[in-house]
């Protein structure tokens, strides 16, 4: 702790602090740890120093009556700041003994005093003792105040990020030479709200608090003028709200980070994750188009040939709709809800034959994938054997998340009903195995059939970890 206090702080030159704080010294010096010598030294000088006084004042006002103890009020309180609370109650004994012995009558004796004077010293010790356990509350944070302002300051000193505060309206009250280093405009001239002319005009409204901002926390991204490359560059900023008790906004304490080269990065792969996703697209046509126009000519064609080619573009298609909409996240995950739209956009041409319900879900595109081909190939079955096969069939696809401990239980079902009735295949072709392994890349997974006579029900389950959660 002494080593803390007593450090001297040393502003980095690009002076990232509005202004360099100055702890007083005042502050240091009380806030400061002593060894026992010096502790000693203290108080032994604050109660010479009342004693001192407490005879000059026997002398020059001759016939003082009662126990002269107000100036070992602050002897004690004095002892307590500089030595700590062991001293400062050390001081308290101390000073008992010695009024006692030097100026309680009869002098130089520790004769038992009046009943009157025993209770003025029982009465100044309690007081005294409260008065040191104030003077002790007040070091201690006095040393809490000095160890946050120096963390503070070296913390400053270390980041790259501009460092600012200003009051709950958006106004500027002090100079900040490293805004003057970014936009080369000096103070006083961004005083106020002036320092908004170096923001691009977009961008303004971002950032000038209008008494709406969500909480105590503000984010934005914007451009700010840069004296030295002559142009705007993006910057982002993160302010928190010093709140009075009423919570109205006080000030707003800002770090703000030149993001520039990394929203170029940015939207550089925005283009390039567009440019693939395009291509992607085009890919899968020409497969498409190569597919159908390899098959055999109508004389040759057979229904064995068709159905291959169907359900082969089927699940292209539900692989690319995945896939299109993983390139489409950046964070690789991907929402249930869109990739099973997007398979069963195919199918769903008359209204109301196939509803889908379900809280939004993220999931790793590889889980959700996986779902896609799943459900395609339910889909397709239903198309040519199951509900949707007649014209009173219908399917319902709903999923739901219940919490487990180490995540989420996910349970999805595809039911259907008006079908024709349905019972167990003799042998699993392909569709049935990729059905069942749907849920492969995640924990406790299970894959259910039940052949109802009004038509198939599947249920998939499984747990999505927390850790994946967390992830998206």
């Amino acid at each position: 702790m002494a080593d803390l206090i007593e450090d001297e702080v040393q502003v980095a030159p690009g002076l990232r602090l509005e202004q360099q704080s100055v702890i007083p010294k005042a502050v240091l010096f009380l806030a400061k740890e002593r060894s026992w010598p010096w502790r000693v030294c203290w108080l032994a000088a604050t109660l010479a120093t009342a004693t001192l006084l407490t005879e000059l004042r026997f002398m020059l006002i001759s016939g003082s009556a009662g126990v002269p103890v107000v100036f070992y009020f602050p002897a004690i309180i004095v002892t307590t700041l500089t030595a700590g609370l062991e001293f400062g109650l050390i001081a308290l004994a101390i000073s008992g003994a010695v009024v006692w012995f030097l100026f309680v009558p009869p002098v130089m004796s520790f004769q038992m005093p009046t009943q009157a004077e025993t209770v003025t010293m029982v009465l100044w010790m309690a007081v005294s003792a409260c008065l040191a356990w104030l003077a002790y509350l007040l070091r201690i944070s006095l040393q809490q105040l000095t160890r946050n302002e120096l963390r503070y300051r070296k913390l400053v000193s270390v980041t790259s990020d501009v460092i600012w505060v200003t009051d709950g309206d958006g106004n500027a009250n002090q100079p900040n030479p490293a805004w003057t280093a970014i936009t080369g405009v000096s103070w006083p001239d961004f005083g106020g709200i002036k320092w908004a002319d170096s923001v691009h005009e977009e961008d303004r409204p971002l950032l000038v608090p209008g008494g709406k901002l969500r909480d105590d926390f503000h984010q934005a991204e914007f451009r700010l003028w840069d004296k030295s490359a002559k142009d705007w560059r993006w910057h982002r900023s993160n302010a928190v709200g010093i709140a009075a008790p009423d919570g109205r906004i006080l000030e707003w304490m800002t770090a703000i980070r030149n993001i520039h080269e990394s929203r170029r990065v940015r939207e550089r792969n925005e283009v390039m994750l567009g440019e693939a996703r395009h291509r992607l697209k085009n890919l899968i046509a020409i497969i498409e188009s190569l597919a159908r126009s390899s098959r055999p000519s109508a004389e040759r064609a057979n229904s064995e040939t068709e159905i291959f080619l169907q359900r082969f573009l089927g699940r292209l298609r539900a692989l690319g709709a995945a896939a299109d909409l993983t390139l489409a996240n950046e964070a690789r995950l991907v929402e249930l809800g869109a990739v099973v739209r997007a398979t069963l956009e195919p199918f769903t041409h008359e209204d109301g034959r196939i509803t889908i319900s379900g809280p939004e879900l993220v999931l790793s595109s590889e889980t959700a994938g996986s779902i896609g081909l799943a459900v395609h190939e339910l889909a397709t079955n239903a198309t040519k054997y199951g509900a949707l096969s007649v014209p009173s069939g219908s399917v319902s696809l709903l999923w739901e998340c219940h919490p487990v401990e180490d995540g989420q239980y996910v349970s999805i079902v595809w039911s259907e009903s008006g079908g024709p009735p349905t019972k167990p295949p003799l042998t699993e072709g392909y569709g049935s195995r990729v059905i069942r392994t749907a849920a492969e890349p995640e924990r406790d997974n299970r894959v259910e059939f039940e052949y109802r006579p009004t038509g198939l029900v599947c249920r998939i389950g499984f747990i999505k970890m927390a850790s994946a959660q967390h992830a998206s």
